[in-house]
């Protein structure tokens, strides 16, 4: 997995069409290739979770066929069976790693069953638009293993995740949007369970199901990769700025971040499939101190450690 972190000055325009500084934008991409053998094991081991818990992966269910598709996807390229290991098939089974290393973790965790019932509950798919109790579930477990996995502790606690700091905590809101039309509902209620839970919030959206489905992205390098996810997190901003200062500017959460998970296709490099994400966090100057002392820690942590 490669990782590349950057911080920059966020310019928005303005009705009069000036360009003003606009608080300070973080990103944090990381990008990965497996081989089909690891990612044969990643399913094997989901399916080991659910069987240690005595939890039934269902028939039908989207992540029992995904676990089923990247074992049957690994065979079928070993023994150059290219009917069964066709692109359509590695495109689905291209997300099994981001959705092993979100789920895995929960070996540990008191409450896990809750989680590996509800990702039972609905598509997972990567490739397709489908609203599903399953992905909003996986968005959170994925950015709470992200941030562990970046030094940061966190707990899966409402509002759905908990930063602990050794003097305080941030509570995240983790919302996925499935439409263009309703993000200041879904800004608003993300405030509302930080602000009814923890003194310290942050909200978190994650943009993927506002891609168009299917599609696979053309970059000639990762860094270009990351440049067009990037470019996606920052156009997502700018586009809804007035509803994130809304929130931001009085400092009723300390941050947001937006996330955007795709697949693009490298070649000539090999492999030439690589999936990526982008953590884009937009914050604004004027927090009080004791904000700005929380949101220094958490983004020092995310993209500088």
């Amino acid at each position: 997995m490669s990782i590349d972190r950057k911080k920059e000055q966020l310019w928005l325009p303005t009705k009069s069409g000036l360009i003003v500084p606009a608080g300070v934008a973080s990103n944090l991409t990381t990008s990965s290739t497996q081989t089909y053998l690891h990612l044969k094991d990643k399913a094997k081991a989901i399916k080991r979770l659910y069987a240690d818990n005595n939890i039934p992966l269902p028939p039908g269910c989207d992540l029992t066929e995904l676990v089923a598709d990247a074992q049957r996807f690994s065979d079928a390229w070993l023994m150059n069976d290219q009917a069964t290991a066709n692109y359509q098939l590695l495109f689905r089974v291209s997300s099994i790693d981001r959705v092993a290393n979100a789920i895995l973790p929960l070996a540990t965790v008191p409450n896990r069953k809750r989680y590996l019932t509800d990702l039972t509950s609905g598509s997972l798919d990567f490739m397709q638009r489908e609203p599903s109790k399953a992905k909003d579930i996986l968005w959170e477990l994925d950015l709470w293993s992200t941030l562990n996995s970046r030094g940061i502790d966190t707990d899966l606690h409402e509002p759905d995740l908990v930063v602990h700091f050794e003097d305080a905590t941030v509570g995240i809101a983790c919302k996925k949007l499935y439409s263009d039309n309703n993000v200041a509902k879904v800004l608003s209620e993300g405030v509302h369970q930080t602000e009814s839970t923890h003194k310290f919030g942050l909200l978190a959206i994650n943009l993927d199901d506002l891609l168009a489905g299917g599609q696979i992205f053309k970059a000639s390098t990762q860094e270009a990769m990351g440049k067009i996810i990037q470019q996606i997190n920052m156009d997502f901003l700018v586009k809804h700025k007035r509803h994130f200062k809304r929130y931001l500017q009085p400092g009723r959460v300390i941050s947001a971040i937006v996330s955007t998970s795709l697949l693009a296709d490298l070649s000539p490099n090999k492999p030439a499939f690589n999936t990526a994400s982008q953590l884009t966090g937009w914050a604004i100057p004027g927090l009080s101190p004791e904000k700005q002392k929380q949101l220094q820690r958490f983004y020092s942590q995310l993209i500088e450690q």
